[in-house]
């Protein structure tokens, strides 16, 4: 099993039947799991195997495996995290909507190359004048790789809304 990386590498450990006596072999194996996305059951192929000496008089050179073997294992949701959403500052206007500034947004965790796409909307807590005021951020994704992360939202910040002079 692994976290998603982006990558179809598998890691296998083979476990042999057939040796000799109590000898032992090492080895070094190429796997890969049938796609990079999340996924339970995923099969697993392994592409290449090479064995290596091991204990108890084991010689590679006495034994032979082919590739071709195949397992399942899964892949697990990456976890990624939104953050550096701003909301602008504006005088009241008699609503609660609030303008979301998203030029700095960071996604924590994202493997490169992958698509994520973001919308999101601010709300203040109310539609009055007041300093520091905290605005809630409801956010959706989408993007060819977003199932493949769970995704913690930045769910809140802060803005001001100002009084509004009459004339």
């Amino acid at each position: 099993n692994k976290v998603y990386d982006g990558s179809t590498t598998a890691t296998t450990t083979l476990t042999f039947s057939g040796l000799v006596g109590s000898e032992t072999l090492g080895q070094t194996v190429g796997s890969t799991f049938s796609d990079k996305n999340v996924g339970t059951g995923k099969t697993v192929t392994v592409n290449s195997i090479t064995l290596a000496d091991g204990g108890n008089g084991g010689l590679a050179s006495n034994y032979t495996i082919v590739s071709g073997q195949t397992t399942t294992a899964n892949i697990t949701a990456k976890a990624l995290t939104v953050s550096g959403i701003t909301a602008l500052n504006k005088g009241y206007d008699g609503n609660a909507t609030a303008t979301l500034n998203t030029s700095l947004i960071s996604y924590g965790g994202v493997v490169s190359g992958d698509t994520l796409t973001g919308t999101y909307s601010g709300v203040f807590n109310n539609a009055n004048v007041g300093s520091g005021k905290t605005v809630t951020i409801t956010s959706s994704y989408g993007g060819t790789d977003v199932k493949n992360y769970t995704i913690t939202d930045q769910t809140s910040t802060t803005a001001d809304v100002t009084a509004k002079t009459l004339t």
